[in-house]
């Protein structure tokens, strides 16, 4: 989780879309560890910024909205034919399968009956119900994004220019659209920091 690995990722996808093409950000899905989990909780927020002021279409994998953390599923438990049929290495993706946590009710509000898979044994802090009662919440914190994304027309279609010369922890861009000029700037490193923009 390095600005400038990050950076070149999205050059490198952006020089090889064709003409009139549309990228789609797809950070966590049903076959990867959560990227809570791969890049740890407490970069989650930068995660979710840059997903959704980034120019393509962001797509959200249920539960990240939540902060939610892949689950270790015991051997015994798992039903992914990758684990199942090697129960000795980390190769199933039911991690990351476990039911959407809604509630602190049994099985996190998902079914009345047994889950297929474990819930996160998080479940009762961790969930929507409670994510939606806290405004300083990780559901709140997309919820906003969320809802800037729809309300500027620079985040939703305009031009996208990275900003050079910032430092090599911090990842910078501008969006434009409409004479609309919006900055994002994301802090990859473990130090707070001051930027001159003058």
């Amino acid at each position: 989780w390095h600005a400038l690995t990050v950076r070149q990722i999205i050059e490198d996808y952006y020089d090889i879309l064709p003409a009139g093409g549309w990228p789609n950000f797809v950070f966590g899905n049903h076959d990867i560890h959560r990227f809570a989990t791969r890049y740890g909780y407490e970069n989650h927020r930068s995660i979710a910024m840059l997903l959704l002021t980034l120019w393509g279409i962001p797509t959200l994998y249920y539960g990240d909205e939540l902060g939610m953390e892949d689950v270790p599923i015991p051997v015994a438990q798992r039903v992914d034919p990758w684990g199942v049929n090697m129960p000795e290495g980390d190769f199933g993706r039911d991690p990351e399968r476990t039911p959407m946590q809604w509630d602190a009710s049994p099985h996190a509000g998902f079914t009345s009956g047994q889950p297929w898979l474990p819930v996160a044994d998080d479940y009762q802090t961790r969930n929507v119900a409670s994510q939606l009662a806290d405004a300083h919440s990780t559901l709140n914190f997309y919820k906003t994004l969320i809802q800037l994304r729809r309300s500027r027309p620079a985040l939703h279609n305009g031009a996208f220019t990275f900003v050079d010369g910032l430092g090599d922890d911090l990842l910078a861009y501008l969006r434009e659209a409409n004479g609309q000029r919006l900055l994002v700037c994301l802090n990859f490193g473990d130090q707070e920091r001051q930027i001159d923009l003058g």
